[in-house]
């Protein structure tokens, strides 16, 4: 029976999963509640008792099986254990709900984990209705093809946000020629009081004429193509200053909520939020004002945080699937309206966030990206943090990468972990943006993310990891996880457990979906060539430098095309190639650093229809191809 109390659970419950071996569960963690980090168990006494998001097991045959939360009615719900049973918890936070049957959970079993996560979620959302949220409905948002740059570490957090950091940084991208096509002003712009907004327009200390003028200069003077803004789900962390003049064009729109002023304190302040109560058609005026605003000011996408936030504003308000529900069509709507469904979700790991995308592309798939060195932080410190930030974005993409592009958070290049972190985007298929601070940069690092234009070389796939660490976690062992561009296997290698080094191995057929029997293998950093079969198992070592980046290439008549070796993501740069018994045949994006693996020394190579000089050495092709004014599409013929 459904209870009176809106914060007790209905759920359905599993004695036990027999014959179950190993398990991960994915916890959303406090304080913040808004990130799952993958667990594991042997058994279910062993799971959490709720707020589990997603669940795969394996059974001694090798077959899989999966579980995702569903949600509607009014009810969340999340995963669990109760009494050493298996089951869903559903609670709605509003009293006295009418008794109907509640959507639990979505169960699937397969020998193909991917493609049986991927089963799943198809099935689960199109039950509960919401089948436009598969990421394979959706397109990349054509800024986040640029490279970005975020105010959020640069600014201390907000603290030192103001026009003048905004030039300063395009001052320094500028000066180092790089090709920064987006900005991203984050939290701190806000005119606020006591963290409730009291106006849509900036803080005029920071800000004085508004955005447009910086703006405009950004755009002008230093070909920034587009800025964006960070907001709260809410407006702002607690909602609107009801005393405000924003506040009292809404005061008759308004729900309240009590919340700790920091949730990692239990002896923290209790706090008043307000916002308009989504069941009011306010709501949908309210976003639709504020970015209507803000495209008058010349921004053009936007970052939504604190998705969260609807777990307690529904307490005595409103069941908590249904406003959410109504916060997220209102929001998505005006989205699509303003900036063309433009929206980087973030602290959006709840089901009444993640189910409620519907549309927007792009999702956070981890917690905040850790700043490199303060005082104190050692070396080690510092890695390890990048290693739980890279595990916990990869494993995540497990089930957020079924309805967005994952994204892994911004990152500083002059970070001592900065590479561990670079190449984990070069090969994700979602956005890649920085926090560096002004003139602390990195060139060495940054360069080989982008063409000369600023474009980023994206991934054609999720970065998931291989099946034989799917159950690995931070074990001492290498950390393998792949993507692909095209027919092309990318394969990332990182050390994230506490060992100094590690050893194991890695095979072609690591990339799933790879077609093929026999394989080059390119290593970027080494520059190393190597070939194996499909199954073939090659040794690996993560010793001083704690990851690798392979390109895994099918060959063809003995060939392959590798791409931009200057490139973290080589193949990216590859737009078509053709392989024949007498030539290869290859369009680039651009010039730069070209490799092939050819069997025998070519008989010539002609760049745009120009003989050039080339090396070869152990069936290794390298043409260093200049780029001239950018000139964009390059083509390549190799006569063998």
């Amino acid at each position: 029976n459904q209870s009176s109390n809106g914060e007790k659970f209905l759920g359905l419950f599993f004695d036990n999963i027999p014959g179950m071996t190993q398990g991960i569960t994915f916890y959303r963690y406090k304080p913040w509640n808004s990130w799952t980090e993958p667990l594991k168990i042997r058994n279910i006494q062993d799971m959490k008792p709720d707020n589990i998001q997603f669940f795969y097991w394996k059974y001694p045959d090798g077959l899989y099986g999966a579980a995702m939360p569903l949600s509607g009615k009014g009810y969340r719900t999340t995963l669990g254990q109760e009494n050493g049973t298996f089951g869903s918890k559903s609670v709605s936070y509003f009293n006295n709900m009418k008794q109907e049957m509640i959507p639990q959970m979505a169960i699937s079993f397969g020998k193909d984990p991917y493609k049986l996560f991927a089963k799943l979620y198809a099935e689960g959302l199109k039950q509960i209705g919401l089948a436009d949220n598969l990421r394979k409905l959706k397109s990349f948002p054509k800024i986040m093809d640029g490279i970005g740059w975020c105010t959020w570490n640069s600014s201390d957090m907000g603290q030192n946000l103001n026009e003048k950091l905004l030039l300063d940084a395009a001052k320094s991208f500028q000066a180092a020629n790089f090709p920064l096509k987006w900005m991203l002003i984050d939290d701190g712009w806000f005119d606020q009081t006591d963290q409730q907004m009291n106006s849509f327009q900036p803080n005029k200390v920071k800000f004085p004429h508004g955005f447009l003028p910086v703006v405009e200069k950004l755009k002008n003077e230093y070909h920034i193509a587009n800025v964006g803004v960070w907001h709260a789900l809410d407006g702002y962390w607690r909602g609107i200053n009801p005393n405000s003049p924003l506040g009292k064009e809404y005061k008759n729109e308004l729900i309240s909520w009590k919340e700790k002023d920091n949730p990692a304190n239990d002896s923290s302040a209790i706090k008043t939020g307000n916002f308009v109560n989504p069941n009011s058609p306010a709501v949908g005026k309210f976003y639709n004002d504020f970015h209507a605003y803000l495209k008058s000011q010349g921004i053009t996408f936007i970052k939504v945080d604190n998705q969260l936030e609807t777990e307690r504003m529904s307490v005595n308000n409103f069941p908590i699937f249904e406003g959410a529900k109504k916060y997220h069509q209102a929001l998505n709507a005006s989205v699509a309206l303003h900036f063309n469904n433009t929206l980087i979700n973030c602290m959006d790991m709840t089901p009444d966030s993640y189910l409620l995308f519907g549309k927007t592309p792009i999702g956070r798939a981890e917690d905040d990206y850790y700043p490199a060195y303060e005082k104190g932080q050692s070396y080690r410190f510092v890695m390890q943090k990048a290693a739980g930030h890279v595990m916990q974005a990869v494993y995540n993409s497990l089930y957020f990468s079924q309805m967005v592009y994952p994204d892994f958070d911004m990152f500083e290049s002059a970070s001592p972990n900065a590479t561990f972190h670079a190449i984990a985007r070069a090969i994700n298929d979602g956005p890649i943006y920085i926090t560096d601070k002004v003139n602390e940069h990195n060139f060495n690092v940054l360069f080989p993310l982008v063409y000369s234009d600023g474009n980023i070389l994206r991934a054609g796939k999720p970065l998931l990891p291989t099946e034989d660490c799917l159950f690995q976690l931070n074990e001492p062992k290498p950390f393998k996880a792949f993507s692909m561009d095209k027919k092309i296997g990318l394969l990332g290698a990182w050390n994230i457990s506490d060992a100094d080094s590690v050893i194991g191995t890695f095979k072609p057929s690591d990339v799933h979906g790879i077609q093929g029997k026999k394989f080059a293998v390119y290593e970027y950093f080494s520059k190393k060539l190597a070939f194996a079969d499909r199954e073939q198992s090659i040794p690996l070592r993560l010793g001083k430098q704690p990851y690798k980046l392979f390109y895994i290439l099918p060959l063809t008549h003995g060939n392959a095309v590798i791409g931009l070796v200057n490139k973290y993501n080589a193949p990216a740069a590859i737009l078509s190639s053709t392989i024949t018994l007498k030539s290869i045949w290859v369009t680039l994006y651009e010039g730069g650093a070209f490799a092939a693996v050819v069997k025998s020394k070519p008989v010539s190579v002609k760049v745009n229809g120009k003989a050039v000089a080339f090396h070869y050495v152990d069936n290794l092709l390298t043409v260093n191809i200049q780029i001239v004014n950018h000139k964009k599409h390059i083509q390549v013929d190799v006569e063998l």
